[in-house]
């Protein structure tokens, strides 16, 4: 189905559509659409077209294909007014560089009166708001805990329908020695990693982690947070958890349960001062448990 078609379709469905209160994915989406919105116009004021077609088009695509996907797997209608505002605005995003097809669906298909609201031409540039790194990093999250969900369900031995989720919103004390040290790199530097970090990186490793076995998962660690502060920012070396780990995996269990075809999944939280999990979490080897991270879970089928 070409976009144009898709447009058309929701129009159609467009009454059936959802209303009411934003879920969690339901801001993600939005959310996507105000980053793609400020990076467009960026470009485009910059004369770097290529990069607003990619913003304009391609990355609005994409958050709406993981959008409307997730609404599917969840067997939720779309939001109606998050589809008419990606109607509208990829209109007017890719006006500048295809302003043929822009017109021909501003006209015939969203059916704009152009005597009283003009040619898509003449739109005014779509409102985004500054980009929630917050909710981006929750919906990185959501994204990579899935991505992790599916390698570990393909090592699953046949039969196994049920799994638990483990969570934890504290680091290891070697975890904390590592985000404090990167902390002031980064501060030093004026809020950036400096060109020699991961030379420095090793040296720092060298002469304060006295247990050699753990000398490549501190290297694997902070790589991986590094990766995650290019990504979201500073926010990433946070020692405590900045959102609810176990709230965005509840409002989306039903997506994940029919994303891995299981029948059910619990969640269980690591170092939980309730202590609510921690006798179902004895059954866990180490090995295991070492491994899950504030906002690096894992999954075990059973």
């Amino acid at each position: 189905v070409n976009e144009e078609d898709w447009a058309k379709e929701m129009l159609v469905a467009h009454p059936k559509l959802r209303t009411g209160e934003y879920s969690f994915m339901d801001r993600v989406f939005d959310n996507e659409m105000d980053r793609c919105i400020r990076a467009t116009a960026h470009s485009y004021s910059t004369m770097q077209f290529r990069d607003g077609l990619q913003h304009g088009w391609h990355e609005m695509l994409l958050a709406r294909n993981e959008y409307r996907s997730y609404c599917h797997s969840a067997a939720s209608p779309l939001h109606a007014k998050l589809v008419t505002r990606f109607l509208e605005t990829i209109v007017i995003l890719i006006c500048p560089v295809c302003p043929h097809w822009s017109e021909g669906l501003w006209r015939n298909v969203l059916k704009k009166d152009i005597t009283k609201v003009g040619a898509a031409v003449h739109a005014p540039w779509p409102q985004g708001k500054a980009e929630d790194k917050l909710l981006t990093r929750q919906s990185k999250f959501l994204r990579d805990s899935l991505k992790a969900f599916r390698q570990q369900l393909g090592k699953a031995k046949k039969g196994w329908t049920t799994a638990s989720i483990l969570i934890t919103d504290s680091y290891q004390q070697w975890k904390v020695n590592v985000l404090e040290w990167m902390q002031e790199q980064y501060k030093s530097n004026g809020d950036s990693f400096p060109k020699a970090f991961m030379g420095d990186l090793k040296k720092w490793v060298g002469a304060n982690v006295s247990d050699k076995k753990l000398n490549k998962d501190t290297m694997q660690f902070a790589s991986f947070v590094k990766r995650e502060v290019d990504e979201v920012g500073s926010m990433a070396m946070d020692l405590l958890m900045p959102y609810d780990q176990k709230a965005i995996l509840m409002d989306t269990r039903q997506y994940i349960l029919n994303q891995l075809n299981i029948a059910d999944i619990e969640i269980l939280k690591l170092n939980d001062e309730s202590g609510e999990d921690d006798e179902k979490l004895k059954v866990f080897a180490e090995r295991i448990t070492n491994s899950v991270t504030p906002g690096r879970c894992y999954l075990c089928f059973h």
